[in-house]
């Protein structure tokens, strides 16, 4: 018999909620369950919880939240309209009716054309439907739509992009993901989710994301160089008696002919996929591989959101970084949640085997524990605030057509946090456990699938060459054509060999082609059967991975060659004297090598200097020290020196660098003969000259500080910078590009302060400031230049004290080149200008700003293409 008074299973206020829902969804189930279900999420309902009575509630409060959501919503959006004639959208619905009837969307799908307008601008372009699922089509309007927009055009810094409808990216998750990342300093590659309007064929489809896609685009607006994207693809699966699943996976580059249509391009997807193949078969360890910082970045993020859709196999996308040789992750649909269930878990990432193999590396685990810390850090300060914020002004955007769409609870962050910190120890984690096996079916094991190209090979045989194909894959390999190259490159049709061709090679055959001895590079016309033929090109005597930048244990047999080279552990130093260096010297990781004053190294053609750590040079202005080449040679093959986050700054003074070119090691080959990479350094009395590559001194993600620095004979460029920071001092350029279209200064996403520089005879532009980078000029004398100072592609330069002479075309420029970025601003003031007419010497191109002592210039319609094919035209060497 009881005692206390039963207590009611609702209180009355929740009782009174729970009628009114029943009521509504009454209402609402009256044309079908599934037709309320998608409603639902079209309108921006996303469950919080797993109990139907918390989910009931929280509709509940979402629809009573609604009205207010509308009436606040922001509205102002940029409007997309889109134009698809009748039959080719007939195109397009048909390919959606067949993923409606069979539960997917067909990879071989219709692309047509459209037209697009907005802000009054039209673009044309190629659409089809996006993605594989159906929650990209299920709704009757908002299908996902991929569109690449014709002419080299641009949208939202995107020539490649989807429009997608919020809910199938959980809204808000992956912008808070990204947004993550950012507050905590972590440089990772995130594509934007960016809200719209749409309206197709007159009908408004309300909001949705523009999404970059995996592309060029994307690389350039997050300050990386042009490269490519790789991802996997399944080659076969099997299962044994206990359920356990392995899976070949097969890594691809995306944009297939783009990259193969670009010869250096085409040599970095040697590499990279040779690499990936490598990590695939445990061949390699993951840091070798991987940037270690990065993907410990990245994962840790994962860690934190619970983003376990992000580390499945298909869902990774790496940029291959041709400076390092290592690829860097992609955030690639994470689908966050903001249901407490599926948000708190153990870490994702030790339980799917890619990412664990990653952080079984201990380099990768490394960073991945001070990635951890960082963001333990910044949530116990004022990162959940900052994401609320930003959160919210993203809601504002969505709640026009998505008025059911709540925020997510930050706050579970502590508690992720807190569990995370006392690996899940405690009375408030006990109910937080791994990855729910349900929601994915786990591979146990992998290995790789190599492509085809990467597996041939041209080697030298008895005074000839053989090229050797396999075809390793499950399809025909058609074989069109071949061309050869001799080492002046002049082409051979090799008429002989290409009688026997076109033909077909079946799976598991191979071939043995014979060539002509003086033949060192040939092109071959072919491809698998479902693919387009393309352009493979295969160098004798040189796999894939002949040579990667990489620190290398010390060759005690070697160095022993070079006794005027003291090693020690963390440290080379150079004897002064003048020394002759016959092979390539490669140092230890976390290395210092010092040239005294006096010390003075000649190189042979192919020996040259890749430095691990850090440089430093103590010449003196009465006794500098020197690198060139030995007089029997025309050139030597280079320094390059890589830095990581613990070297300390290379500080170069009084150093001479003469006939220095770029090391050519394989499929790697950089452009600069003096090389820095993620280096913070000092340069100071440095001069280069005659150096035979495309950028005398080429400087990447460097935090820079230069004085007197003096460039003369550039073959082409003299100094190129990307994405730096930092300043260029009392330094001169004399004599560049003569034998191309070369720069005196050519910076790429970077903030430098430039003062008191000099230029002449410099055969295309002075200085020349591009993508984003932001440049201040105080003084600068340009005399017999084709152009002087330039400033393209959102790139701001505001200089003052400049002085022109002998200028050949234009004086000063202010344009966009590339769409993605926009026009210009060049703000000059104190400017003389010596020539005759200097007037016709000043271009701006419409949607770009130049001003002259606060005066703009009136705009015109410029032909830039046209310009980069004639008086702009490079002839670089490679």
């Amino acid at each position: 018999m009881r005692l206390d008074t039963p207590k009611a299973a609702y209180t009355p206020p929740e009782r009174k909620a729970f009628m009114l829902g029943v009521l509504i969804l009454i209402l609402l189930l009256i044309p079908s369950v599934n037709a309320v279900k998608i409603a639902l999420i079209h309108n921006g309902y996303v469950a919080h919880y797993e109990d139907g009575k918390s989910k009931l509630m929280q509709l509940v409060q979402d629809i009573s939240l609604a009205p207010k959501r509308l009436l606040t919503a922001d509205k102002d959006l940029p409007v997309i309209k889109v134009d698809i004639k009748y039959q080719d959208w007939l195109k397009l619905e048909q390919d959606r009716n067949n993923a409606l009837k069979n539960g997917i969307i067909a990879e071989q799908r219709n692309q047509v054309n459209a037209t697009l307008y907005l802000n009054q601008q039209k673009y044309f372009a190629k659409v089809r439907l996006q993605g594989d699922m159906l929650d990209h089509v299920s709704n009757d309007t908002r299908w996902s739509l991929r569109f690449e927009l014709k002419k080299k055009k641009a949208l939202f810094e995107s020539r490649k992009f989807a429009l997608v409808a919020p809910n199938v990216r959980i809204h808000q998750g992956p912008s808070l993901f990204s947004k993550t990342m950012e507050l905590a300093d972590f440089d990772i590659i995130a594509p934007k989710n960016i809200p719209v309007r749409v309206v197709l064929n007159g009908v408004d489809w309300g909001t949705m994301f523009v999404e970059q896609a995996f592309s060029q685009s994307l690389l350039a607006v997050n300050d990386r160089t042009e490269g490519l994207i790789a991802r996997l693809d399944i080659h076969e699966q099997t299962q044994n008696s206990a359920g356990e699943i392995t899976r070949v996976l097969k890594p691809r580059e995306l944009q297939r002919g783009t990259i193969l249509g670009n010869p250096a391009l085409s040599q970095q997807r040697q590499i990279a996929l040779a690499l990936l193949d490598d990590f695939l078969n445990k061949k390699r360890p993951a840091s070798d591989v991987f940037d270690a910082k990065k993907m410990g970045q990245y994962l840790a993020t994962v860690d934190l959101w619970g983003a376990w859709h992000a580390l499945t196999w298909n869902n990774w996308r790496w940029y291959y970084n041709p400076h390092l040789a290592k690829f860097e992750p992609i955030q690639s649909d994470v689908a966050v949640t903001p249901a407490k269930h599926n948000w708190l878990m153990t870490p994702p990432s030790h339980d799917f085997v890619l990412s664990k193999a990653m952080l079984d590396d201990p380099i990768i685990r490394s960073h991945y524990d001070m990635a951890k810390q960082t963001l333990i850090e910044r949530i116990n300060q004022n990162l959940i605030p900052e994401l609320q914020a930003y959160e919210q002004t993203l809601l504002n955007k969505l709640h026009g057509d998505s008025p059911l769409l709540a925020p997510f609870d930050l706050t579970l962050m502590k508690t992720q946090v807190m569990c995370w910190q006392s690996d899940y120890q405690g009375a408030d984690c006990q109910n937080i456990g791994q990855f729910d096996a349900s929601l994915h079916q786990h591979m146990q094991d992998y290995a790789g699938h190599a492509n085809w190209d990467i597996l041939a090979r041209f080697n030298s045989k008895s005074g000839t060459g053989v090229l050797k194909l396999v075809n390793n894959d499950k399809e025909p390999l058609h074989l069109k054509s071949i061309t050869g190259l001799n080492r002046y490159e002049d082409r051979s049709e090799l008429e002989e060999v290409n009688a026997d061709f076109p033909r077909v090679l079946n799976p598991g055959e191979t071939l043995d082609i014979n060539l002509p001895a003086d033949i060192v590079a040939v092109d071959l016309r072919a491809a698998l059967a479902s693919k387009k033929i393309a352009t493979f090109q295969f160098k004798k005597d040189i796999a894939p991975l002949h040579f990667i930048p990489r620190p290398q244990p010390l060759n005690t047999s070697l160095m022993s060659q070079y006794p005027f080279i003291e090693v020690n552990e963390g440290h080379w130093y150079v004897k002064p004297g003048t020394w002759q260096i016959n092979d390539f010297l490669v140092t230890p990781d976390n290395t210092e090598l010092v040239l005294p004053a006096g010390a003075h190294l000649e190189f042979a053609t192919k020996a040259g200097l890749m430095v691990f750590g850090h440089l430093t040079v103590k010449g003196t202005a009465d006794n500098p020290a020197s690198l060139t080449k030995q007089v029997s040679s025309r050139k030597w093959s280079g320094l390059s020196v890589f830095s990581n986050e613990y070297s300390p700054k290379s500080v170069v003074r009084h150093l001479n660098i003469s006939y220095s070119s770029n090391p050519k090691l394989g499929l790697w080959q950089p452009r600069g003969a003096t090389y820095f990479v993620k280096t913070p350094v000092l340069l100071e009395d440095i001069h280069i000259s005659e150096n035979q590559s495309e950028d005398g001194l080429n400087i990447i993600n460097g935090d820079i500080e230069i004085n007197r620095m003096l460039i003369t004979n550039a073959l082409s460029d003299a100094f190129d910078c990307d994405f730096c920071v930092g300043t260029v001092n009392d330094s001169e350029f004399r004599s560049i590009g003569f034998r191309s279209g070369g720069d005196g200064i050519d910076v790429s996403g970077s903030k430098l302060t430039l003062n008191n520089v000099s230029f002449n005879g410099v055969r295309d532009k002075a200085i020349s400031g591009g993508e984003r980078s932001h440049l201040i000029v105080n003084t600068a004398r340009f005399n017999n230049v084709n152009f002087g100072l330039v400033a393209k592609d959102d790139t701001k330069i505001t200089a003052t004290n400049i002085t022109a002479e002998n200028v050949k075309h234009h004086a000063l420029m202010s344009y966009s080149k590339k769409p993605i970025f926009g026009g210009a601003i060049l703000d000059v003031s104190e400017f003389n200008c010596l020539d005759a007419q200097c007037e016709n010497k000043i271009t701006v191109e419409t949607g770009s700003v130049l001003t002259i002592n606060g005066t703009a210039i009136d705009s015109q319609d410029l032909d830039v293409k046209g310009l980069y094919r004639t008086i702009m035209k490079s002839d670089k060497p490679r």
